[in-house]
């Protein structure tokens, strides 16, 4: 409905520029997906959510420890590879590939209770000239919920099963459940917010979930996560706010981790043509994986990131917003690994980063705006970095605008490999450090016009896009073994590039029914040896209506993707088949206090893996939330 598209492109969005600007009017390529949107599909996961934007090929991994994790690729490039970022609340989330990260089995976004996000703002391109390192193929920022302006209660509690699937060289292999690779997954949530007084607010949130093996000897794994929130106005233009989070996971007999995060900050508004922000955030993970004699080494540890940003934004006119800023960072592990062999890994290491920002945003002219920004990074182990950005808005028409951009982008080592003192065992084989690694660089290019038909029925989008990236780090085979398995190494030989084009389509004629189609061209190619890169299909489609009878209290969606096939292996001779995959989602209001909800998951069991990769299987899940 037109009123629904004129609140949705009226949304504030801050991701892009770091500075607020209504959707509509926002200059560089930005996504959103709003709560209603997540209400309307009723998404279960991150994942979930992130599966209808062009440009993003997501696939859900059982980790073996029960969990759900998820694979991410945006525009050709890996996220769990480090090549984009991913903020919650503007702040960073340190995942396996990120510079600093020290998680081994993929980005557990999916922690993050659905009912805590307010909003998921996606921006595409390179974005190291307010970022800084990793944040070469685009960023995701999860929003999560306000504080509300009145006392407000949910709690919900969620049950499902699903089988995991192994695949070989011979096919697809469904282990049976005495094998314990069938999972019981439950779940149950409470959060609750008020306000104090009339400054003072604050909203909580508690999240338990589990997952247990199907077997007369089950394995479990158990998650508590807590988080709060506390907001405070000074008056005066001055704003306060504490954010805290908890979380305990213990895996039976072989894994626990506990994070802690902590994060503070100050906006100051003097007046209307100034806007200044002082922020720190802390973060904590200490971890214990595997056990003495364990196959794949006993680990243990714990990784800190500490982050202190000053902003200062000047609107100097109608037509010109001035942003500086700077940062310090410090990524810190004290890590050990004991092989089976006998053999100690041990490193300890703190890396400190300073970076200082300019942006400045002018607009020319009533339909056109310029957008140029540069960073400044100076790394303490590989020096310093300059990334510059320019990006441009063209407003054709009411319903037809135009955005372009190109800019530089970096990706830093990551400390593991850098910094291990003795090779470490991954998977089927052992992996070595290298010192020596110098930063991946890349430019990026984007162009994309949007059109709106139908007085703002229907919304298309049609988009191009290019990578090249230089000094990609690989793992390359040394031709030697360790411990009778290959040996290989972190080097700096690759040149590659990923091109493309991106197509989506959203309805908005009926109150009752939306749809969204999209779908993503991607060619790539690594210039060493003439081969496509891993894990990006050619193309995928996907197609995700929902159909909501409000009278009734019902509603329903799915979503069908197509992803074609996608090498496995640098050669090329390993390939996962083309496959689709089709969710559904039903819904019902009981009354305005409580709703139950049933999703399947990979109906007909098409989603297909890797080899010695788990994966979900067919996923059956309800849930009940009640509001108070």
């Amino acid at each position: 409905p037109k009123e629904e598209v004129v609140t949705s492109l009226d949304n504030i969005v801050v991701t892009a520029t770091k500075t607020p600007h209504a959707l509509k009017d926002v200059p560089v390529e930005t996504i959103v997906i709003t709560k209603e949107d997540i209400e309307r599909t009723n998404g279960q996961n991150v994942m979930d959510i992130l599966k209808n934007i062009p440009g993003i090929d997501t696939s859900v991994h059982d980790d073996v420890f029960g969990t759900y994790t998820w694979r991410a690729n945006l525009r050709g490039l890996s996220f769990n590879d480090g090549y984009g970022l991913i903020l919650i609340d503007g702040q960073r989330v340190m995942g396996c590939g990120q510079s600093g990260g020290m998680g081994e089995y993929g980005i557990g976004l999916n922690q993050i209770p659905v009912d805590m996000i307010e909003r998921i703002e996606i921006v595409k391109g390179p974005s190291s000239a307010l970022y800084g390192s990793d944040a070469v193929a685009g960023v995701i920022n999860i929003i999560t919920k306000r504080i509300p302006e009145k006392a407000t209660g949910k709690a919900g509690v969620a049950y499902g099963w699903y089988k995991v699937k192994e695949r070989n060289k011979n096919g697809t292999i469904t282990k049976p459940s005495d094998y314990g690779h069938s999972r019981n997954l439950s779940q149950a949530y409470v959060s609750f917010g008020d306000k104090i007084s009339d400054r003072i607010g604050y909203l909580l949130h508690y999240n338990y979930d589990s997952a247990e093996d199907i077997s007369q000897d089950p394995i479990k794994s158990d998650r508590h996560s807590f988080m709060g929130k506390l907001n405070a106005n000074l008056g005066d233009g001055i704003d306060l706010y504490l954010k805290g989070e908890a979380s305990d996971y213990e895996k039976t007999d072989n894994r626990e981790e506990d994070s802690y995060r902590v994060s503070a900050g100050i906006d100051f508004r003097p007046s209307d043509d100034h806007f200044f922000s002082l922020k720190g955030y802390a973060y904590t993970w200490d971890f214990t994986h595997g056990y003495p004699g364990y196959a794949y080494g006993y680990k243990y540890g714990d990784v800190g990131y500490n982050q202190c940003e000053v902003q200062y934004t000047w609107y100097s006119s109608d037509w010109n917003a001035l942003t500086l800023g700077g940062e310090i960072q410090r990524q810190g592990i004290d890590y050990t690994i004991e092989n089976s062999d006998g053999s100690i890994i041990s490193v300890k290491k703190d890396v400190d980063t300073s970076s200082l920002y300019v942006q400045d945003e002018i607009t020319l002219f009533k339909a056109f705006t310029l957008v140029g920004g540069l960073r400044y990074d100076d790394h303490s182990s590989f020096g310093s970095e300059v990334n510059p950005k320019l990006s441009l808005k063209y407003k054709i028409s009411e319903d037809t605008i135009l955005r372009a951009s190109v800019g530089k982008a970096f990706k830093s080592p990551t400390i593991r490999q850098l910094y291990y003192d003795a090779p470490y065992r991954h998977g089927s084989y052992y992996c070595q450090s290298n010192p020596n690694l110098k930063p991946e660089k890349a430019v990026g290019y984007s162009a994309s016009i949007e059109k709106w038909f139908f007085d703002r029925g229907i919304m298309v989008n049609l988009g191009y896009f290019r990578n090249d990236v230089d000094d990609m780090v690989i793992r390359e085979d040394t031709g030697t073994t360790y411990n009778g398995l290959p040996l290989k190494i972190y080097k700096n030989v690759e040149k590659a590039w990923t091109q493309g084009l991106e197509f989506m389509c959203r309805t908005y004629l009926s109150e009752e029914f939306t749809a969204t189609i999209s779908y993503t061209y991607t060619k790539t190619e690594n210039e060493e040896t003439g081969k496509e890169l891993t894990y990006v299909p050619k193309h995928s489609v996907t197609f995700s209506p929902a159909y909501e009878l409000k009278r009734y209290g019902l509603g329903t969606g799915a979503v069908i993707s197509y992803i074609s096939k996608q090498f496995t292996n640098s050669g090329n001779t390993t390939q996962i088949d083309g496959h689709t995959v089709v969710d559904a989602k039903i819904y019902k209001y009981l009354s305005d206090k409580a709703k139950v909800s049933f999703e399947a998951d990979n109906i007909f069991n098409s989603d297909k893996g890797d080899e010695g990769n788990f994966r979900t299987g067919r996923t059956f899940t309800v849930k009940l939330d009640v509001f108070f």
